[in-house]
């Protein structure tokens, strides 16, 4: 029987892949992050959502942005894959997907856009009727929709963690079919992605000891510990299909 990596053992692995990777996945995070927060940031100046019209349009602006973000993302799984296989890796790669199947990049994106708007109809709706009376009842009840519109997200996307790097590793592959192959990875090993995930709170939490600039570290580590986890659910799924 093939055993999977433990969460020790993978976190411990992405430390050991972060040396001498470290300045180079920072600054691929920091531009993947200043791109898409300087295109919302435009959004904001067109549309500053003063009425129902400028709402709407802002709303379809950022799901636009949302879309060719999905662009990014594949480009920076693209990066940590190869800093995770020890291969050769540049800030550049952060662009790769806008050569190779962005089309793909945005048809995956969109279906997680698409997920994550539904996700938050409770939360718009408190807001877009809550605007004109800010108060502390308002505020929390603005939380708690957003916090569990936020939960619902990340449960109904856990079989789709991998479809990124699917996309990489099968180009050929329709995106229906990633999205199939996807679940069926990922069968089995959801909670396994969940529990992982609950092992970078402590760090999160002790990052606003440093007034959250250890996230600038602590966001690559998780990355490519993530990537770690793929990597390691494809060879224990293809070493049983060998065997």
């Amino acid at each position: 029987m093939h055993k999977n990596k433990s969460y020790i053992e993978l976190m411990a692995l992405a430390r050991i892949q972060m040396n001498g990777k470290a300045s180079l996945l920072i600054g691929a995070m920091l531009m993947q992050a200043f791109i898409i927060l300087f295109a919302n940031s435009i959004g904001i100046l067109l549309f500053p959502e003063t009425d129902l019209i400028s709402n709407i349009l802002y709303f379809i602006i950022t799901f636009i942005i949302q879309l060719f973000a999905g662009i990014l993302q594949v480009g920076s799984c693209f990066l940590f894959l190869h800093a995770a296989c020890n291969m050769p890796c540049q800030i550049s790669d952060l662009f790769y997907a806008f050569k190779h199947s962005p089309d793909k990049a945005i048809k995956i994106q969109f279906a997680f856009a698409l997920l994550d708007a539904i996700c938050m109809i409770p939360a718009n709706i408190v807001i877009f009727t809550t605007s004109n009376s800010l108060n502390y009842d308002t505020l929390l009840k603005t939380s708690i929709a957003t916090l569990l519109g936020t939960i619902t997200y990340m449960l109904i996307t856990l079989p789709l963690f991998p479809m990124f790097y699917l996309l990489l590793d099968f180009p050929n592959l329709t995106v229906t079919a990633l999205f199939k192959k996807s679940f069926s990875i990922m069968k089995g090993n959801c909670i396994r992605y969940l529990l992982l995930q609950f092992c970078f709170v402590p760090l999160l939490l002790l990052s606003a000891f440093t007034f959250f600039i250890a996230l600038i570290w602590i966001i690559p580590y998780m990355n490519i510990t993530y990537t770690n986890f793929y990597l390691d659910i494809m060879a224990c799924r293809n070493r049983q299909m060998k065997k």
